[in-house]
């Protein structure tokens, strides 16, 4: 089948320099494009596989140079871009699998020493166990040698009551034994619940002050805060975060006259970490100066946080100089006191 020039209409002969388009495989002449000998020696030189159709014409398969016609230039343009985005992302989620591959193995190997403290403990309780039933038998056998001398002298001592006393005395030290454990077990518990709190909570922001839409469908009110976070990280942070990243949009509490706490979850770590790193940047733009973002933190992180502030405002007031101020820095889990010099 005849390849014809898509400029000149006329056939591309194997005796001609010919090019096709990478995109729309359409044929054209060299010259009918305005591409010089130099050029298309070029092109022709970084071709890795030359192949001849029913004409003879030549087409080229070019490595790591590709040609594309006027047509195609647009479009093909906009496929190299999106291209190159998806694979930034992809290389961007590949790390972020990475890093959560080594933070399940970190839990992992923590669980697994617990659970192996604990069975060590209950082992050694249960081999404390044998030794005071044996020591029950020794203390029954001697009570017996007790009685029949008891008996033999006719002294009015009770059998029972010694018995008694001597198992109660016992009891109490297995049964305080027996709660160490059930202790252990129930630290071991909540340890691993506020780990698993901790994972679920990980690419989590919260967002203060943000200005809610009139009460309306599920959809209207969640499209008004994705398109408010979306615009904000647009103007403040400039990143290019896609709606498909925010994985979760949800206001924490019931509507009433102030704005609810607005909780972010986006698709990767190093998203929120991008932002947390950068929010001083919202005091730069009028818009969003007003916000306050924070991580999403566990219940007890928020209770050491609570500490902390409580002590860092204790020190600011035996601060007499009145030139520094304290505030609590650093990731949920991490956080310290610093002290800051005041900004005139």
């Amino acid at each position: 089948m005849a390849n014809n020039c898509k400029k000149c209409t006329s056939e591309v002969k194997s005796n001609h320099n010919g090019i096709a388009c990478d995109l729309c495989s359409k044929w054209y002449h060299a010259k009918c494009v305005g591409i010089t000998a130099e050029p298309y020696k070029f092109l022709k030189s970084c071709s890795v596989e030359e192949s001849n159709d029913d004409n003879g014409a030549q087409s080229n398969v070019n490595g790591g140079v590709m040609w594309f016609c006027q047509d195609c230039m647009g479009p093909a343009s906009q496929t190299i871009k999106k291209f190159s985005v998806v694979q930034k992302r992809q290389d961007e989620m590949e790390a972020q699998l990475r890093q959560n591959a080594k933070q399940m193995n970190m839990i992992e190997l923590e669980l697994k020493e617990n659970k192996r403290e604990v069975e060590n403990q209950i082992t050694d309780n249960k081999r404390e166990i044998t030794e005071i039933q044996k020591q029950i038998l020794d203390i029954n056998a001697q009570l017996q040698m007790v009685q029949e001398d008891v008996t033999m002298n006719n002294e009015n001592v009770k059998w029972s009551d010694i018995v008694s006393q001597a198992v109660e005395t016992k009891f109490e030290t297995v049964s305080a034994d027996i709660n160490m454990v059930e202790k252990t077990l129930e630290e071991t518990r909540v340890k691993a619940q506020e780990i698993r709190d901790k994972e679920n909570r990980r690419n989590n922001i919260i967002l203060y002050n943000v200005p809610e839409s009139q009460p309306g469908s599920y959809e209207a009110v969640i499209k008004h805060d994705s398109d408010y976070f979306l615009d904000l990280c647009d103007k403040v942070f400039a990143l290019d975060i896609a709606r498909e990243d925010v994985k979760r949009v949800y206001r924490i509490g019931r509507r009433g006259p102030e704005a609810r706490p607005l909780l972010i979850q986006l698709s990767s770590g190093m998203l929120k970490n991008n932002i947390m790193e950068t929010t001083f940047k919202l005091q730069k733009v009028e818009d969003f100066k007003h916000l306050v973002i924070t991580h999403d933190m566990t219940k007890l992180e928020r209770e050491q946080c609570k500490k902390l502030v409580a002590e860092a405002k204790a020190q600011e007031t035996q601060e007499t100089s009145g030139e520094f101020i304290f505030r609590v820095r650093g990731p949920p889990g991490a956080m310290k006191i610093v002290k800051l010099k005041k900004r005139k």
